[in-house]
């Protein structure tokens, strides 16, 4: 019986998946006209999370970001709220460079109304943002800024 205790508990301990708050992961990044705010999860070489970029004149454009993991690329789509109040999306392009994730272009090419990047337009600009990896605390204390 004592056995068969030990068992379950074992089971139990090893099947309970880890909270997913531990599994998001934070960056921020700047340039001279920008501030942004990204917050990423990772599942299943698919990803999900928040993107919001703040301009100089404190026009905010804010939204989630979605999308699949190949290799050492994130490709998918952000779905946005633009300053002017409507919906608007367009194609996101990540690079991951160690713990560095860097922002791509390119020219925008759309389908059945889903905006893509042509391939081979694809660039990763050095005036792109470099989006470097920041505390929780620091994250939300950064968005609590930016509203």
């Amino acid at each position: 019986m004592k056995y068969l205790f030990i068992i379950a508990v074992l089971f139990l301990l090893t099947g309970c998946k880890s909270d997913p708050s531990k599994q998001r992961k934070f960056f921020s990044a700047t340039d001279r006209t920008r501030t942004s705010l990204l917050m990423l999860s990772v599942e299943n070489n698919q990803f999900y999370g928040t993107y919001k970029v703040q301009y100089a004149d404190d026009i905010i454009d804010s939204g989630e970001v979605r999308g699949v993991v190949i290799g050492d690329t994130l490709k998918g789509r952000f779905t946005y709220i633009s300053y002017g109040g409507s919906q608007a999306v367009k194609p996101f392009l990540l690079l991951k460079r160690g713990d560095t994730l860097k922002l791509g272009s390119g020219s925008v090419y759309t389908y059945l109304k889903i905006p893509y990047y042509i391939p081979k337009s694809i660039q990763f600009k050095e005036d792109d943002f470099q989006f470097l990896p920041i505390d929780e605390a620091v994250f939300k204390r950064l968005d609590a800024n930016m509203k």
